[in-house]
């Protein structure tokens, strides 16, 4: 549907058409001499038609050719010198068919193998009076067929539209020299390019030849002179190869009130053009600037639409900023808490209950031994207690950090893998037994099967892969199982890690995957994490040619599957 620009410049040059062609009808009808413009449009078109036809004339030669030429009959009977069958088909039939006067069968050196003149078989050696004048179209043909060969074993359909063909001047005559290659049609003849044989026609610029170009447009008197038309003729140059003229296309033109025309032409012609200029330059300008005008529409839509998508993109990464630093200072502060509580426990031990009780027993005169070993083990556990307490958040805060560390070592693009050909069941029994504690602890039951086979991973990665799976999977598990079990197809090593939890919603099913996302990102949210690991265990799989994919039904639990090439002679290689 047009625009609005476009309709008003639809109807601006519309208007302008209407005008310029009432004044153009108004020059007409008073213009008393215009009948001469019907004149020389007719000698015009007569020499259009002329010099088409004369131009068609002189094509058709290697066309005609080219209907015995391009056979593989005519290259297996030129090899094997048929001088009966080339007669028939290449020499005494052109002349018969087509009207060609000479012609002749050549080797790529240009040599004559057969010759035919007027329709009668001649020596090879009549081909040495042409020869002078057609050897520089014969290198010009091979020019030519050396450039459509190039690159090419077996060129037959580039080599069968080839032809050069020219009016030539011999001692005794003015002809048109056609020379076209002799390729095989089906291209199971196999010719090695520079080898094909040649065959050349010769047609004589004589009466037959001008009836055939003047007979479709009625030319009167049509005939081929030396001479340039005189005032009373029209013509049409028959020109050579280097532009110079070897011969005139003349006839008797119609000139109706030549003289009357002659008068008014130049000012019918000088207004016409002026004004169809100065009105294209109008329309043209109108149009260009209707185009503009869209097109500027067009892109300031894109704009604001670019603009909106980066502004409600811009809103989201504040958002999960936002987020992610309320999720990691609750992820730093828990740890923490427990850090400093138990070190200020550490540092006050001598207020705590069992110090208190040894302390008594110690200022007692009799001494109890057994009841100070019970006290000193009731202390040591206490302190043990925290002791295990304050590691086990140093172990978070540091898995907090590295994956901080991991996460900025992804963004600058210096995330690195360093993979290598190991056995799979190597790589995570140490992952299942580490992880057998944390399920043991919720009560929830494991499941591996990991049958042996190798594969090209990187071993600390792909285990902080696992790791960071099976901790999510038992994480967001309160009853059932994790399980963990090892596929393997032709290429890859497919390691699933299955949970009985809650489930994801499809919509979050790629989000889980993007930076600082979490399902749940309430700061009381049952499950902890920064929502980085995934993001980074799905750059470390992607680094190390594998993949992470997820599938999840609300209410039955999610399948997360780490998908890694499998070991093979290529990856071998690459390995060594």
């Amino acid at each position: 549907m047009p625009t609005n620009q476009n309709k008003l410049s639809l109807q601006i040059a519309s208007a302008l058409f209407i005008v310029f062609g009432a004044g153009l009808l108004s020059l007409i009808l008073v213009g008393a001499n215009a009948i001469r413009l019907g004149d020389a449009t007719a000698l015009a078109r007569e020499e259009r038609f002329a010099s088409r036809n004369l131009a068609e004339a002189i094509a058709a030669i290697p066309q005609q050719q080219q209907s015995a030429t391009v056979w593989d009959d005519a290259v297996e009977n030129v090899a094997a010198r048929d001088e009966k069958w080339m007669n028939e088909n290449l020499g005494g039939w052109m002349q018969d068919y087509f009207g060609h006067h000479e012609n002749y069968v050549l080797n790529s050196r240009g040599d004559a193998l057969f010759a035919s003149v007027s329709g009668k078989i001649r020596a090879p050696e009549a081909f040495s009076k042409r020869a002078d004048f057609i050897v520089p179209l014969v290198a010009r043909l091979q020019d030519v067929m050396a450039k459509a060969s190039l690159g090419q074993d077996n060129p037959y359909e580039a080599l069968a539209e080839v032809a050069v063909v020219a009016p030539l001047k011999f001692d005794d005559q003015v002809a048109i020299v056609s020379v076209v290659p002799i390729i095989s049609d089906s291209g199971n003849i196999r010719q090695l390019p520079g080898t094909e044989y040649l065959h050349v026609a010769v047609r004589y610029i004589d009466g037959p030849l001008a009836q055939e170009i003047g007979l479709p447009v009625e030319l009167e008197g049509i005939a081929f002179k030396a001479a340039s038309p005189t005032e009373e003729l029209a013509g049409v140059p028959l020109k050579g190869p280097s532009g110079e003229v070897l011969s005139w296309l003349v006839w008797n033109p119609e000139r109706p009130a030549a003289d009357l025309f002659a008068k008014i032409l130049p000012m019918l012609l000088a207004v016409g053009l002026t004004g169809g200029i100065f009105l294209l330059l109008i329309v043209r300008r109108l149009l260009r600037v209707s185009r503009e005008l869209e097109a500027r529409e067009q892109q300031a839509l894109i704009d604001i639409q670019a603009l909106k998508q980066a502004r409600r993109e811009a809103e989201a990464a504040d958002r999960a900023k936002v987020n992610f630093m309320s999720i990691v200072s609750h992820e730093l502060r828990t740890p923490l808490t427990v850090i400093l509580g138990y070190a200020r426990l550490g540092k006050n031990l001598s207020q705590m209950p069992p110090a208190k009780r040894l302390d008594v027993i110690l200022q007692q005169q009799d001494i109890d031994a057994e009841l100070v070993k019970g006290n000193v083990d009731e202390l040591l556990q206490s302190a043990t207690t925290g002791m295990e307490k304050i590691s086990r958040s140093g172990e978070h805060l540091l898995f907090l950090v590295n994956q901080l560390l991991d996460y900025a070592k992804m963004e600058t693009g210096r995330l690195e893998v360093d993979p290598e050909i190991c056995d799979v069941k190597e790589v995570l029994d140490p992952v299942i037994d580490q992880m057998k504690i944390l399920t043991e602890q919720k009560g929830l039951e494991l499941e591996a099967e990991i049958p042996s086979c190798l594969m090209v991973a990187d071993v600390t990665r792909t285990r902080q892969i696992i790791i960071n799976l099976m901790g999510n999977a038992i994480k967001f598990t309160d009853s059932g199982k994790v399980s963990v079990a090892v596929t393997v197809s032709k290429e890859k090593v497919h390691i699933d890690v299955r949970d009985t939890g809650s489930g994801i919603e499809n919509h979050e099913l790629e989000r889980i995957f993007e930076a600082f996302h979490q399902a749940d990102l309430s700061s009381s949210r049952s499950a902890a994490g920064t929502g980085l690991g995934l993001s980074v265990a799905r750059e470390l799989a992607r680094l190390e040619d594998g993949s992470i994919d997820v599938s999840s039904e609300v209410g039955v639990g999610s399948v997360f599957t780490l998908s890694l090439p499998r070991e093979t002679s290529q990856s071998l290689k690459e390995a060594a």
